[in-house]
């Protein structure tokens, strides 16, 4: 939708679609819930309304979803930023896709409903190869990272790069996307328990929780030419510490500030006075160590982005279905959940469990179906230990991503030594 202040319908109608509300109560508390809402009417002549068929779940999901993000609607809200499906119908003034045409959308949150609106611009037609589930959890993690690497950090062959959360949605895709770099030393950290996957794609990997900072200088000497912080808190400092003359250091997230119980109120708000020492880097220091500083968020683009902004995301777009139709990069679905399950969805980015993005679909086949299905269809849906339902997803391409920790490989195609910017 692109309303986000919604209201809950009374009664369910034919008319009504099924969306997830985050809804704050008297107390403050704030929930994820299930509801319906009417059906779009009207689209404007630069829209497009889509049939959702899967929607990605990103780290700036669980965020919003403890208020912890800025320029959070007021609630009560549909969360969610990236979705695929098919469109139903088109504005005046959209002449790139058609009705039936399978898509995907970026959206500043409204995602996560049976149907959404979107801007023209933000919709682009994906290709026949390419799963709804792919495409669904494509957008925040490889527009992220090819910008992180390629636009902003202007990484070259035989430099050195250091990454966090290198299992999560921008770590796979960094990790994907890091090939195509010859000769590029790769040095990343992640929950030790992902080790085991992650290994053979990464040249260098260390437990996140246990101080990396000396290991690192061994690696590399003279320090590192980028470092990419989806963390913050005290990885802000060892990132400064590490960069060699030169170097690039550029945020692109804040997850250290769920290091804590998001259980408990308090629980959050003790780590906060830590975190906020991000603010005390100085000008001067940058200028005598001749480092540079870049801050980069997805998310604000689609808020505050002009024209020049979504074309510049669409042609990002089109280099990364060129690369998905090589062979060079292949998003990776960790888990697929229903929309009724989606705060066991959330808890598994919390408990840093998941190793590439988590996906969740309005839809909920019976189990004859899915029994049926499972003959047919190689996805594996999962179940999660904190007895989320397993589900199959609507997904008319024979959806083949391989969820299981075990068999999926993070790192994509193989190694290519081909140009950085196709």
């Amino acid at each position: 939708m692109t309303t986000n202040n919604e209201t809950t319908t009374n009664k369910t109608t034919a008319s009504d679609i099924k969306c997830i509300l985050l809804q704050q109560a008297f107390t403050g508390k704030r929930e994820l819930r299930i509801t319906t809402i009417p059906k779009p009417q009207a689209l404007a002549v630069d829209e497009v309304l889509i049939a959702v068929k899967a929607c990605g779940v990103s780290f700036k999901d669980v965020l919003a979803r403890y208020d912890l993000l800025e320029d959070i609607p007021r609630p009560p809200y549909i969360p969610g930023f990236e979705c695929s499906g098919e469109v139903i119908d088109i504005g005046t003034s959209v002449t790139h896709v058609e009705r039936g045409d399978r898509v995907v959308a970026l959206t500043h949150f409204s995602a996560w409903s049976e149907q959404i609106i979107a801007k023209k611009d933000l919709v682009f037609k994906i290709p026949k190869e390419m799963s709804f589930r792919e495409a669904a959890v494509l957008p925040v993690a490889y527009l992220t990272a090819y910008i992180l690497l390629f636009e902003i950090g202007n990484i070259k062959p035989n430099q050195t790069i250091l990454f966090h959360s290198a299992g999560g949605g921008v770590g796979v895709a960094l990790t994907q996307l890091s090939k195509l770099v010859p000769n590029l030393t790769v040095i990343a950290t992640a929950s030790a328990h992902k080790f085991e996957v992650l290994r053979g794609h990464i040249h260098y990997l260390f437990e996140h929780d246990i101080d990396y900072t000396e290991d690192v200088k061994k690696i590399a000497p003279e320090g590192v030419d980028l470092v990419l912080d989806c963390m913050a808190g005290d990885d802000c400092e060892r990132g400064l510490a590490l960069l060699k003359f030169n170097g690039k250091y550029i945020i692109y997230g804040t997850s250290s500030l769920l290091s804590w119980s998001v259980k408990n109120f308090f629980g959050i708000t003790k780590g906060m006075p830590n975190w906020w020492q991000n603010d005390k880097i100085g000008c001067l220091r940058l200028f005598q160590d001749s480092k540079s500083v870049h801050g980069f968020n997805l998310i604000q683009l689609l808020l505050r982005g002009s024209n020049d902004t979504r074309r510049y995301l669409g042609d990002m777009m089109h280099k990364l279905f060129i690369l998905y139709r090589e062979g060079k990069i292949k998003p990776i679905v960790d888990s697929v959940f229903t929309f009724e399950d989606v705060n066991n969805a959330l808890g598994r980015l919390i408990d840093r469990k998941n190793i590439g993005t988590v996906v969740i679909e309005p839809f909920l086949l019976s189990k004859l179906d899915k029994e049926k299905k499972s003959k047919t269809d190689t996805t594996r849906v999962r179940t999660d230990d904190s007895h989320s339902s397993s589900t199959s997803g609507p997904d008319d391409d024979d959806d083949d991503d391989d969820v299981d920790d075990h068999n999926k490989d993070p790192g994509g195609s193989q190694q290519n030594n081909s140009s950085p910017n196709p």
